[in-house]
């Protein structure tokens, strides 16, 4: 039974003024207390009971009699006015309840009222603006020159982290009562009063500076990042280079991030500048380490470098080694290494130099076209497309030019694609791993059904640039049905089964290819078996997607493997990622975008973005279509859908691109054939000896 706080009014003809309202469970009856009224909810019915308390002779008065009689002053019975109170009670059970009683009084439930006082802040600063104009209430002075500028120690420590620590450590300013600015003027000082008064100040060009130095020495974060906003708006040719060095004296980190991010996309047009020699070494470093360097070609970074040494040689010399190895040298040609060795022979010599060239001259001899550190600049870039016909004789090679949005038929490519076989591109060359011998099906499902699979361990790789087919180094195990892909410079081979009956369990083992040195090497064992997997590298993190169970000719199971490789630790792990819906493991296509791990669901035509630290897969966008066994590459920040089939007789040459930096989607140029279930890879070649550049286009953007 729960009790509602005792109502005080006329008893009418019970003559009690003590009433109590009981809220209670159907059929539960209430106490009866002497003395006092009781009214009482039943499952939604009013009752009202009066106990008369016994007089000296012992008699009493029923409440049906005391509620017939009605009061003596004309007043309502007794039970009608209770009537009315139960009904107020139970159109206010919830408040009445909630409310506390004070010696039987019922009192309000405590409240709170916020009062917001609207500009509040403002208003305090007006206050303490007028008090320094009125100049009263000072505690504090500036001393800055010849001047002594009066202040309030409450506004300094508000505004400024520099005059907070002051104020709260026990310094020798603190108790004096003043504090000496020598490397300020009294203007900038006047200038910093009136922003902490305020909180307002006007940047121009005459006083950014200034406000800029005294808000870095002062330690005012919101006028050094206005100052730092607007100088990045006036980031030019002129300029950049002066607030590169101004962003360092400083502290602003974003300003140098936009400043040095500028100086790259325009490095060759300042090295027409006579602003290029007066660069500091940190900074020319800085932009010999990036891959945003915009130039045309690696050659004009090597001339860069001495023309910036030669400029003031006494005092640069020291500096041309460590400069000198920024340069990718192996990215240029051997003739124009041989003629730079003959042409600068004295500076090189001097320099201690001459070895660094020779030792790259050896790297183009032995390895030329697989060095992956090509500047973006300095490359043609081409999506690589190759299927090879269920009959193994007819092939079909195309490439597409991503900057011109035109597809050019390759030439006959000598290539051997084995069915099961894995493709990726590293360099300037083309990889080729595993696969089975012997006439087995290409088509996956046919494939897969193969009562054996004759694997194989062989690798080979195709060069574009010689047109050349060769056979390297042979895996450790042989292998079918896996990926590859590529990191850190090494060629990973993950998942895939290796030679043995259809009952042969998928491997474990993972091995990687390093193209310099020739050689395999095992790292560490996937947690689980993995079949037909999705691969992509992240940086130095590969994402392994796919299923334990492995797929037939009649079923296709759940995406449920989700791996993560990291290439640096050799570590595997497993991820268990929210993917918010269900997902066919052959259905779906991961590729990295901007070091973004994406994939692309081919029957909802929807993308998701992985985060790492949440291990979540967001919602992209949605494209207009795309078939069953579509290729899909990512490169910059765009992804390419290309191909593939609704039904068995229904091919597309249709290919898509969604730009994931504003999340939209455009068709570009078909494939020149429809094709299905096909190798696709992103390829650049250096632009100098780009071997597609002459091939005859067969299609272009226009429809």
């Amino acid at each position: 039974m729960r009790q509602v706080p005792t109502y005080r009014g006329k008893g009418g003809a019970c003559g009690l003024s003590d009433t109590r309202a009981v809220v209670r469970e159907p059929g539960e009856v209430p106490a009866r207390e002497s003395g006092r009224a009781f009214a009482w909810i039943d499952g939604g019915e009013s009752h009202c009971e009066c106990e008369k308390r016994e007089n000296d002779t012992g008699s009493s008065q029923s409440a049906g009699a005391a509620g017939a009689a009605g009061g003596p002053d004309g007043s309502a019975s007794c039970w009608c006015w209770r009537q009315e109170y139960i009904e107020e009670t139970m159109a206010n059970q919830r408040d009445y309840i909630s409310r506390p009683i004070c010696n039987g009084i019922s009192v309000p439930e405590n409240k709170i009222n916020a009062l917001v006082a609207e500009g509040h802040g403002q208003q305090i600063l007006k206050v303490l603006q007028k008090f320094r104009e009125q100049n009263i209430f000072f505690d504090f002075k500036i001393l800055v020159k010849d001047e002594i500028i009066p202040c309030h120690r409450c506004v300094l420590a508000a505004c400024s982290d520099f005059f907070r620590a002051m104020f709260e450590v026990n310094m020798k300013e603190r108790d004096d009562g003043n504090v000496t600015i020598s490397n300020l003027s009294p203007k900038a000082v006047k200038a910093f009063l009136d922003y902490a008064y305020t909180g307002k100040t006007e940047i121009t060009n005459d006083n950014v500076e200034m406000l800029f130095q005294l808000s870095s020495f002062l330690q005012v974060s919101l006028l050094s990042k206005a100052c730092s906003d607007f100088l990045i708006k006036s980031i030019d040719l002129v300029n950049c280079l002066q607030l590169l060095s101004l962003s360092e004296s400083y502290g602003s980190v974003r300003l140098f991030d936009h400043a040095l991010d500028f100086v790259q996309h325009h490095f060759s047009l300042l090295l027409r500048s006579s602003d290029f020699l007066e660069m500091n070494f940190e900074i020319l470093q800085k932009c010999l380490e990036a891959d945003e360097l915009n130039v045309p070609e690696e050659e004009s970074v090597l001339k860069a470098v001495l023309q910036w040494t030669k400029h003031n040689l006494e005092t640069r010399q020291k500096y041309l080694p460590n400069l000198i190895k920024k340069v990718r040298l192996h990215q240029l040609p051997e003739k124009t290494l041989q003629d730079f060795l003959h042409s600068e022979e004295h500076l090189l010599k001097s320099a201690n130099c001459s070895v660094i060239i020779n030792d790259a001259v050896k790297s183009v001899q032995n390895f030329s076209g697989l060095f992956p550190d090509a500047r973006p600049s300095t490359t043609e870039k081409y999506i690589f497309v190759h299927k090879t016909d269920e009959d193994g004789e007819n092939r079909h090679t195309f490439c597409y030019n991503i900057k011109t949005d035109k597809w050019k038929e390759l030439p006959h490519t000598h290539m051997i694609d084995l069915p099961g076989s894995s493709l990726s591109s590293y360099g300037e060359k083309i990889f080729i791993t595993g696969g089975c011998k012997g006439n087995c099906y290409r088509t996956v499902r046919l494939h897969i059904a193969e009562p054996f699979h004759d694997a194989t361990d062989q690798t080979w790789c195709y060069c574009p640039v010689s047109n050349e087919f060769s056979i390297v180094s042979a895996m450790k195990k042989p292998r079918t049905m896996h990926t590859s892909v590529v990191t850190l410079n090494q060629l990973f081979v993950i998942g895939g089964k290796t030679r043995g009956a259809q009952e042969t369990r998928s491997l474990l083992d993972v091995e990687s290819y390093n193209p310099l040195s020739k050689d395999w090497k095992s790292v560490s064992q996937l947690p689980r078996g993995i079949y037909y997997p999705e691969a992509s590298a992240c940086q130095n993190i590969i994402y392994v997607l796919g299923s334990e169970v492995e797929i037939t000719d009649a079923f296709n199971p759940s995406l449920d493997c989700f791996f993560k490789y990291n290439a640096m630790t050799d570590q595997w792990s497993e991820l268990v990622a929210e993917f918010g819906q269900f997902f066919h493991a052959t259905l779906i296509k991961a590729v990295p975008v901007n070091c973004t791990l994406y994939i692309c669901d081919l029957s909802t035509y929807k993308v998701y973005s992985f985060c790492p630290e949440t291990c979540v897969w967001k919602g992209e966008g949605s494209f207009e279509c795309a078939g069953f066994n579509a290729g899909a590459v990512g490169t910059e920040d765009k992804i390419y859908i290309l191909g593939g089939d609704y039904a068995p007789e229904e091919i597309t040459d249709e290919v898509q691109v969604y730009h994931s930096s504003r999340s939209e989607w455009e068709e570009v140029s078909p494939m020149p054939r429809a094709l299905t279930e096909f190798y696709c890879q992103v390829i650049q070649f250096n632009k100098y000896r780009d071997p597609w550049s002459s091939v005859l286009t067969i299609c272009s953007g226009e429809f």
